[in-house]
């Protein structure tokens, strides 16, 4: 009895940790044939006129709805929060050239600017494979696109993290930063602390 009751703690623990990965998954959307389209498509036109080397931009794809965005920019001194919203869901639009991609952006300072640029930046340098690449039939898959120090262009994924795990932590900043860009009452200075207290745990 007692043997069983082990066995099962030990089994729901691997279970709860399961999807807890600590760090992003390195991707690329060179992945051929219609998928290879849709990724490099879909990069291109929400992102379109921005600059070719990204500082903090993130793309969320679910598999039921919707795909949306957002771009930390710079212009003329001044920092932004570019958020990009989909008419319609591109991957399963009959017609893609049909689908727009509306963009609103928020002022930040350079503070939130530059503490958002360490976070990509420390995301970009722990980034690392793992053994077990499971992904479901439903949930969401999100990317992650930076520049890193050494000017290369750096993509990092992770599906449907645990709310309480720093990817799903990860994932909570990554959309008040996308709905703060779309002029929604969200608190930059909690998004601030919180990303505070992420880049101290991801340190740790």
């Amino acid at each position: 009895m007692k043997s069983t009751i082990i066995f099962t703690v030990i089994f729901l623990n691997t279970l709860l940790s399961y999807g807890q990965k600590q760090h992003l998954e390195p991707a690329t959307f060179y992945v051929g044939g219609g998928l290879e389209n849709y990724y490099r498509n879909l990069n291109t036109l929400c992102y379109e006129g921005m600059s070719g080397y990204p500082y903090a931009r993130f793309i969320a794809i679910p598999s039921f709805s919707k795909e949306y965005a957002f771009s930390i920019e710079k212009n003329n001194k001044e920092y932004f929060v570019i958020s990009i919203t989909l008419t319609e869901s591109y991957w399963r639009a009959k017609k893609k050239d049909s689908v727009k991609f509306e963009s609103k952006k928020n002022k930040i300072d350079e503070n939130i600017y530059t503490k958002i640029g360490c976070l990509f930046q420390l995301l970009a340098r722990q980034t690392k494979s793992y053994s077990d690449e499971y992904h479901g039939l439903d949930g969401e898959s999100y990317y992650f696109l930076i520049t890193d120090n050494n000017g290369e262009i750096k993509i990092g994924k992770t599906w449907s993290p645990d709310d309480n795990s720093l990817m799903g932590r990860l994932i909570k900043i990554s959309n008040d930063l996308y709905s703060f860009g779309n002029g929604n009452k969200v608190s930059i200075a909690e998004i601030n602390n919180e990303i505070d207290k992420l880049i101290i745990d991801f340190e740790k």
